[in-house]
């Protein structure tokens, strides 16, 4: 843009502040000089005019000059507001960036945190019964030396599964047709919509046993589909060979632990000796084949003493009894 044009705009920028009384003193001298001597122009002559209005424009202009510092001082404030207003902007920009980047992060660990397991293990002693309460509604009934493993943040969340580690459990499984509720009992896996039943697997015992009271119940082992049992069935599984057999039971009878009370029926050595571990923890031991073959039916209470119990089952066969240590050998 040329001098000219500059001029031009600066002189009606101060043209309009002085008619609308928004100029100094000065400013108004200024113009009020300049506009009287419009008048008397006219008779001066060419040299005295050139200089006269030569001396008008500079003094004009420095005024101006005033103005245009004062311009670039507002222009220069509103620069450096724009840049101001920019960098509040970017660190907003910042900040919510920040916020964003931390929310993913949390959201990130609370999904890896509920991805990890958060096994919690439900254990009883000798003689001892617990009953467990899952965040579902259902309930497990822990026989003694008997270990549940639960992972707290995959229950529910698909499926309703658990582990039986060892020992013996009676579940009572709230009904949600929506998430099957799986048991994981050594090498078979039970599945139930909502049903009751009872999983015996102690380590000393030579085969699992799943029996169902209510409902109806599948067990698998592995991808091998081991039978669907309904109430008063149950499954026979041998450990060493993997064979299963499926037979009738008496609900009544197999179901009397949970309330403390056993009762054995035709019940062989090994199912003797298991209940005298769960109930007094001493180890029972067959010292002959004979004995070993030996059946016993009578019930078991803890309120009964050891020595009272011992002479009961010394009765029946009229076996021998001696003790060594935690072992009670019959003879």
């Amino acid at each position: 843009m040329s001098k000219q044009k500059v001029k031009r705009r600066l002189f009606q920028f101060l043209v309009n502040r002085y008619q609308q009384e928004k100029v100094g003193e000065r400013e108004k001298h200024l113009f009020n000089a300049w506009y009287d001597s419009l008048d008397w122009r006219k008779n001066m002559d060419t040299a005295d005019y050139a200089e006269r209005r030569s001396r008008s424009w500079q003094k004009i202009h420095d005024a101006i000059g005033e103005e245009e510092n004062l311009i670039e001082t507002k222009q220069n404030r509103f620069v450096a507001f724009k840049r101001w207003v920019g960098s509040v902007a970017a660190l907003l920009l910042a900040t919510i960036g920040f916020f964003y980047w931390s929310i993913q992060q949390e959201i990130k660990q609370t999904q890896e945190t509920v991805s990890m397991p958060a096994y919690r293990i439900f254990s009883t002693g000798v003689g001892e019964r617990k009953v467990v309460s899952l965040p579902d509604g259902s309930e497990v009934t822990l026989n003694a030396r008997t270990s549940l493993r639960v992972d707290e943040n995959a229950y529910g969340r698909s499926a309703r599964e658990v582990e039986l580690l060892t020992g013996e459990a009676f579940f009572e499984v709230a009904k949600d047709s929506s998430r099957a509720f799986i048991v994981q009992a050594g090498r078979l896996q039970t599945t139930v919509l909502g049903t009751s039943f009872n999983i015996q697997t102690y380590a000393e015992m030579e085969e699992q046993v799943i029996s169902v009271y209510t409902g109806r119940v599948k067990v698998q082992r592995g991808n091998s589909n081991l039978g669907t049992l309904e109430k008063g069935q149950r499954i026979r599984f041998e450990k060493q060979y993997a064979n299963s057999t499926t037979d009738e039971f008496d609900t009544q009878q197999v179901y009397s632990w949970t309330s403390g009370k056993l009762v054995l029926q035709d019940a062989g050595f090994a199912e003797l000796a298991l209940a005298v571990k769960n109930t007094y923890g001493v180890t029972l031991v067959a010292d002959n084949d004979r004995i070993a073959r030996q059946q016993y039916s009578l019930p078991i209470r803890k309120s009964v003493s050891l020595d009272e119990f011992l002479e009961a089952i010394q009765s029946i066969h009229h076996n021998q009894i001696r003790k060594e240590g935690e072992r009670v050998i019959l003879y």
